[in-house]
Order: C-alpha cells, then structure tokens, then sequence
C-alpha cells in the first residue's frame, strides 16, 4: 500500500505542479537615488527610470542580467503573453492581461525595414492605428492606449500596489555613435480621466528637459541624428551605452561615443528583445491611481530614431513570477517520487 501511495502521490504531485513550473521572483523596484556617482535611477519628468544593466552590476552581477540574476526579466512573448502589453512588434496579445472590453490590444511597434518614428497618433507621421479601434469601452479613445483603473488595480496585484512598466530596448543599428547607432528618442503622456468629470484629468510625462510636462514634441520634427541630450529635448534619451567607474554610474558616451577618462563604457542598455533593460515608475502616478478617483489611463507614447527590430513595453506585477527554464526543485521532487514508486513496485517480494 505504501508503494502504491508513494507513486500516486508523485503523479499528483507533479501533475499539479508541471514538470517545468515557473520560479516566483520578485519585480524589486527599489529607491530612486538619482544623485551623485552611486546613483541607481534617473528621473525624467515625472517618472523614475531603472537601467536594469546598471542594477545588476550594482548587485553584484556582471552588468548583463540573465536568467536568474535578480533583474533579469524576460521580454519575449510566450514569458509576458499574461502580462499587460502596451506594444509589441507585431502586436501581439492576449485576453489575460489586456482584456477584451476592458483594454486594448497592444500596439504594433515598427522594425527596422518599417519606419524610424512610432506615434499611437494615428495621423501623426508613424502614427500606427488604435489597435481594435476607438470605443470598444467606456473611455478608449484613438491616439491613445487605452485600460479601466479597475482592470489595471486587478492587473497589476492589486489597489496600492505600484504601476511596474519594463522597456525592451531592441535596437540592431550598431554602427556610428548616438542617435545614428543604437540609440533612440521617447516621449510618454499618461492620463487619468474621471468620465462623470467629478475630477478634472491629471497627466504624467516620461520627457526631459526644465518643464517639459506639456510640451509635446511631433515626429515630424526631429533633432538630427548626432544631437545629444540637450538638443533633444523635449525627447528623453534613451541611450545604449553608459560610463561606470566600477559600480558607480558617471554619465553617458559623448557624441564621439568615449567615456570620462577613468570610466568604462558599457553597452548593456540595448539588451535585445529577449530581455528588458529598463524598469519605469512614477510615484505621483501610483498616487492619483491609489485615490480610487479616475476610470481610465490613457497613455500617448511616440518613439523616433528607431534603428531596430521592434521595441516593447509591458506592465508586470511587482511581485509576478519570472519563469525559469529549468525544473523547479520541487517538480524535480515529484519526478522522483513517482521513479521510487515505480522502483519499489518492481522489486520481488
């Protein structure tokens, strides 16, 4: 009898939790410091932006996060397919994290054989079209991606809990230096609105520059491509490269693309699609969220001097499963069981 339960328990056991369950791993986000050489973020506008390369050496890694460094986050489809994805190249979705009647599909973000620019304007240049139209809910408007407060509070883990965005950063253009390499622009506007107007709309800007909330720059006028951060404002810069003194950030690449005599130059940024390089918080946006006071977050992103493969951008829980290729330990376990079982049924009595 008891070999027969070792087996049956095996099975179960592994049938409940699959030979391949996914390792839970926390999205950490953690305090900004944006000052001085030991800096971890950088604020722009009125969001703060995590280097996840920049992380990782800080934490003690190589300044390359891979699976199972602790800010390492896939960025591939099937790995963020549950998660809310705002755009994708070929833009893909699913009704688990951008539920129908409730959220858009993700936007499709253009390749390199495309167009350089990206704008969720539909008639602004590279303006790419409301993914299933405008009107599917209460809300959704054109040139915006568009979610409900209460699918995003459900979505994100919960009424508090802070609104995590990852960047993929594919950029393929390696030659030249700046914006003619690997580098690109970006500029965000996202919008609470409460539909009966009991509270006016409240908007927040991932830009650069003095007062650059408001100040919408067009993909019809662009700074050349060998500006460098402040000839592009009000855009933020989005650079491949930085210059670290062992694990301590000292700025970015000049135009020639060198680093500050002493410093290391670091091309991680541009992790390719696979991975996200950056993660992106706004405390004053959880803020507004968390008053329970807005219906809908309308976000307008545009992107310009693209040179890549397709860039993506999601919202994942902080606190969601980072899936491991390899068995977790118990569904090893379980795997064992069931051969023990087998072993000890076979055995002569």
């Amino acid at each position: 009898m008891l070999k027969r339960m070792l087996a049956v328990f095996g099975v179960l056991l592994g049938l409940m939790l699959g030979f391949t369950t996914p390792a839970a791993k926390a999205a950490t986000l953690p305090t900004c410091n944006p000052v001085g050489p030991t800096a971890n973020c950088l604020v722009f506008g009125d969001f703060n932006v995590y280097s996840l390369p920049l992380l990782d050496l800080q934490g003690g890694g190589d300044g390359v996060p891979g699976p199972g460094d602790p800010f390492y986050f896939s960025s591939t489809y099937g790995q963020i397919q549950n998660y809310t994805i705002v755009g994708i190249n070929n833009g893909n979705c699913t009704n688990t994290g951008n539920p129908t009647g409730a959220a858009d599909c993700s936007y499709n973000t253009p390749s390199q054989s495309s167009t350089n620019i990206f704008s969720t304007k539909t008639a602004e240049a590279g303006g790419v079209a409301d993914p299933g139209g405008a009107g599917e809910f209460a809300g959704d408007t054109d040139d915006t991606w568009d979610i409900t407060t209460t699918a995003l509070t459900s979505l994100i883990g919960g009424a508090g809990n802070p609104l995590t965005a990852f960047f993929a950063f594919n950029e393929s253009n390696q030659a030249g230096t700046g914006l003619e390499g690997a580098s690109l622009l970006t500029w965000v506007k996202v919008t609470l609105t409460d539909l009966d107007g009991g509270n006016a709309p409240v908007s927040f800007y991932l830009c650069a520059g003095p007062a650059c909330q408001g100040t919408e720059p067009t993909t019809a006028s662009l700074p050349a491509a060998n500006a460098d951060q402040a000839g592009s404002l009000p855009w933020a810069y989005v650079h491949s490269g930085i210059c670290t003194i062992g694990t301590n950030f000292v700025g970015f690449p000049d135009a020639n693309g060198d680093c500050p005599a002493g410093a290391t130059l670091r091309n991680q940024n541009n992790l390719g699609q696979n991975a996200a390089a950056f993660m992106v918080n706004s405390p004053a946006l959880d803020a507004a969220l968390a008053t329970g006071n807005y219906d809908v977050m309308q976000v307008l992103w545009k992107m310009a001097h693209i040179s890549g493969g397709g860039e993506t951008a999601w919202i994942q829980p902080s606190d969601a499963p980072t899936v491991i290729a390899e068995p977790s330990t118990l569904a090893s376990f379980a795997l064992a069981l069931v051969a023990l079982g087998f072993v000890m049924r076979r055995r002569p009595r």
